[in-house]
C-alpha cells in the first residue's frame, strides 16, 4: 500500500465538491460519482449507476472473487455545507501530515481507503476468496435515500453477504452498535394579547417551559436507566424553538423541535408513540394545549453481534496497524442501520475522528487513512 497514492486519491476526492443539495451551496454528488465510476473503469472493473433521485445516483462496483459470497464496502459521497469554513474547502491542502478540506474526514477519507484497497488488489491481479462490492452512495447527511435504495436492492440476496464495512470517521475503532433518532415538532398554543396586560392572554412560551422541564426530567432521570452497554442511554434534546410575533404581543404559539436518540432494542415509532402519550398526559395535568407533528426524520439504531465474522476479521486486521483499536458503540446514526435491517451484518469503520467532521477546518491524518486502507486490504485477504 503506497501512502502517497492513498493521499493522492483522497486529495482528488476532496477537490470535487459534493455538498448535499439540501444544504446551502449544494452541488450534489454527480461529479464525484463520475470520478468513482471512471476510477473503477480504469481498473477494468464493472461499475454501474443506481439512480436514486433526479440527477443523483449511487455508484456500485465489483472486484470479483472466487465464490458467490460477498463483502460490501460502503461510503457516502455527500458532505455538509462549507459556510463558515476558515480554509479553502476544496483545495485538499496537505500540511504536516494532515489533509484539509470539506469531506476530508467525513467521509472521503474512508472512500479513499476503500478505492486504494481495490486498486492495489486489482493491479496485483488478486482474486479474493469473496467478491468485493463497493457502494459509493448519496444523501447520508440528510435522509439516507442512497443507502435505503441500496438496502432494497440487496435485501433479497442478503444471505450472500458475510457483512458490510460502512465508512465513517471512527479513529479506526470498530463500531458494532450505534443510536437511531426520532425527530418531531411540539406545538404549544396559548392566547395572544397586548403585552401591556399579559394577564388577558395565555403566554405560549411560558406554557412551553413546562414541556421543556418535562423533557429535561426524562433525559436526566428516566432514560439513564435504559442505558445500552455500548451506546449509552437514550437521550432527548430540544434543538429549536420558535415563538412570538412582535415585542409588544404576548405569544399565542410556540414550536419546539425535539431530537430523541434511540438505543438498540428501541423502535423509533414506538418511542414516538410513548412520548406522545406522556406529553398528552402532561397537557391534561397542566392545562396545556399542545399537538405533536408526525416524525419528520426517523432513523434506526443498529447492533451487530460481536461474534459475527465481519467484526472479528476487521478487528484482527486493524490491530496490526492500530493495536489500541477496539469494538465500540457510537451516539450518532449511520448508513449501517439500513443495511442491518436488510439482514447484512454491518460495522462502521474508518480513519479520522467524529470531532473533526463538519468543522470549520476539517482535516484528517493521512497516516490513519493509509492504515485504514491496509486494514481493509488485510480484511479482504483474510476472509475465508
Amino acid at each position: 500500500m503506497n501512502g502517497s497514492r492513498v493521499a493522492e486519491i483522497l486529495q482528488q476526492l476532496v477537490r470535487i465538491p459534493s455538498v448535499n443539495p439540501a444544504f446551502p451551496g449544494g452541488t450534489g454528488e454527480a461529479e464525484l460519482g463520475r470520478y468513482v465510476e471512471e476510477f473503477l473503469h480504469r481498473l477494468h472493473l464493472p461499475a454501474e449507476r443506481q439512480l436514486v433521485a433526479e440527477g443523483r445516483f449511487n455508484v456500485l462496483g465489483t472486484l470479483p472473487g472466487r465464490s458467490r459470497r460477498k463483502l460490501l464496502l460502503e461510503a457516502h459521497m455527500d458532505t455538509v455545507q462549507t459556510v463558515g469554513m476558515t480554509i479553502p474547502p476544496f483545495d485538499g491542502t496537505i500540511q504536516e501530515g494532515k489533509l484539509y478540506g470539506r469531506g476530508a474526514c467525513d467521509t472521503k477519507a474512508s472512500l479513499a481507503a476503500m478505492l486504494a484497497t481495490i486498486e492495489v488488489l486489482a493491479l496485483a491481479g488478486i482474486r479474493p476468496e469473496v467478491t468485493i462490492e463497493l457502494a459509493a452512495v448519496v444523501d447520508e447527511e440528510t435522509t439516507y435515500i442512497g443507502v435505503s435504495a441500496l438496502a432494497e436492492r440487496i435485501r433479497a440476496n442478503a444471505a450472500e453477504y458475510i457483512g458490510a464495512v460502512v465508512g465513517e470517521p471512527t479513529g479506526l475503532d470498530i463500531i458494532s452498535a450505534h443510536k437511531g433518532c426520532c425527530r418531531f415538532y411540539v406545538d404549544v398554543n396559548g392566547v395572544a394579547c397586548h403585552s401591556s396586560n399579559p394577564a388577558q392572554g395565555v403566554n405560549a412560551i411560558d406554557q412551553t417551559s413546562k414541556v421543556l422541564s418535562f423533557l429535561s426530567e426524562l433525559h436526566e432521570r428516566r432514560y439513564p436507566k435504559s442505558a445500552h452497554p455500548l451506546t449509552g442511554p437514550p437521550t432527548v434534546c430540544v434543538t429549536g424553538i420558535q415563538g412570538g410575533i412582535a415585542p409588544n404581543t404576548v405569544p399565542g404559539h410556540c414550536r419546539i423541535t425535539v431530537d430523541r436518540r434511540t438505543v438498540p432494542g428501541e423502535e423509533p415509532f414506538g418511542v414516538y408513540e410513548e412520548m406522545k402519550r406522556d406529553l398528552e398526559q402532561l397537557a391534561d395535568a397542566e392545562g396545556l394545549e399542545l399537538t405533536l407533528s408526525e416524525p419528520f426524520v426517523i432513523d434506526y439504531a443498529m447492533e451487530t453481534n460481536q461474534n459475527e465474522p465481519i467484526v472479528r476479521y476487521l478487528l484482527t486486521a486493524t490491530q496490526t496497524y492500530e493495536p489500541q483499536a477496539s469494538i465500540q458503540g457510537a451516539p450518532y446514526c449511520s448508513d449501517a442501520s439500513k443495511l442491518v435491517r436488510a439482514a447484512v451484518p454491518s460495522v462502521v469503520f474508518g480513519p479520522g475522528h467524529i470531532s473533526e467532521a463538519h468543522t470549520q477546518d476539517e482535516w484528517v491524518e493521512l497516516s490513519q487513512v493509509e492504515q485504514a486502507a491496509c486494514a481493509l486490504r488485510d480484511l479482504i485477504l483474510s476472509v475465508k
